[in-house]
């Protein structure tokens, strides 16, 4: 049935304006049947499937949105595989609803979409719609928001937070893996004389600078360098035993000591550091560590500052 003119202007009919109305969408939205065969795709679904090399035969009308989604799981793919068994039991009529957030990066940028599954209002139960809604800057947001719970504002170093869930991690996994597990506390010497003299600016500007050394030096994915609190710093590294974490100390011992930041009396900014390894053992806590690295620490200032001890 036709709509009224409006303003002189005859308005399309009931159909071509839904569809007009779906087109308009940013929302990806497919309808499928009971089967889980496409009846019906909006602009933007075809679109989307068009610019990530798609083609209609899998993503189009008369394909089987879920026999893709079972292909792919069967694949390897574990979060075309929860999607499928989110959109079989909403097909079942066991959910009402499914929804299921999931990543889609491209080779430019993040993505990520929320899928919803749910029958077709008004139909008898043969129809379903399945629709994706970018949710990508939501997601970005909540990656800052995590980044900026996890690292020091200043360094961009893992904060004590973070050392502690990573430490955690690597103390489970080298209980495993009976593997050597290493830790190396760094103190800048007389730092509070160099910020005294030179300003907070100038002291900010070197535990960047500092900072920016340690992170050169944990290079793997077991390692982390961490601004432990003030002029302290640490690095954690995995499968690494004490003759070859002891090394790695000395070398940032001498990059710290290279980078010629002078103070009152020509004195120059260097470090001390304590080092310590072992075998993580369920008997004991990963704090451990970190004790037994600030007493090498304390040993190193102990014999003259702007050296490695170990414990």
């Amino acid at each position: 049935m036709p709509f009224p003119a409006v303003g002189g202007a005859a308005l399309p009919d009931q159909a071509a304006l839904h569809a007009l109305l779906l087109d308009s969408l940013e929302e990806q939205i497919a309808v499928i049947d009971r089967e889980g065969t496409i009846v019906y795709v909006n602009l933007a679904w075809t679109t989307f499937g068009l610019e990530n090399g798609l083609a209609s035969a899998s993503a189009g009308t008369g394909s089987n949105y879920l026999g893709v989604c079972n292909m792919s799981g069967s694949g390897g793919d574990s979060l075309a595989g929860e999607a499928a068994e989110g959109i079989r039991d909403v097909l079942a009529g066991e959910r009402a609803s499914f929804h299921f957030e999931y990543p889609c990066h491209s080779p430019a940028e993040k993505r990520w979409f929320m899928m919803r599954a749910a029958p077709l209002q008004g139909d008898p139960g043969n129809l379903f719609v399945i629709s994706h809604h970018n949710i990508t800057q939501r997601k970005l947001a909540e990656e800052q928001v995590e980044y900026l719970s996890l690292h020091d504002p200043l360094t961009g170093l893992a904060n004590r937070r973070h050392f502690n869930q990573f430490l955690n991690n690597e103390w489970r996994r080298g209980i495993r893996s009976r593997s050597p597990l290493s830790f190396v506390m760094f103190d800048l010497d007389h730092f509070k004389d160099y910020n005294d003299e030179l300003g907070h600016l100038a002291g900010d500007q070197c535990l960047v600078r500092v900072g920016q050394v340690l992170q050169a030096f944990a290079g793997r994915p077991s390692d982390l360098a961490v601004r432990y609190g003030g002029e302290e710093f640490g690095l954690l590294l995995g499968s690494t035993g004490l003759e070859a974490a002891a090394k790695i100390a000395e070398a940032v011992r001498q990059k710290i000591e290279e980078l010629d930041m002078y103070h009152r009396e020509a004195k120059r900014i260097t470090v001390s550091a304590g080092v310590v390894s072992v075998i993580p053992d369920s008997q004991q806590t990963e704090m451990l560590l970190v004790r037994e690295a600030d007493k090498a620490l304390y040993l190193a200032k102990q014999q003259g500052r702007n050296q490695v001890a170990c414990a």
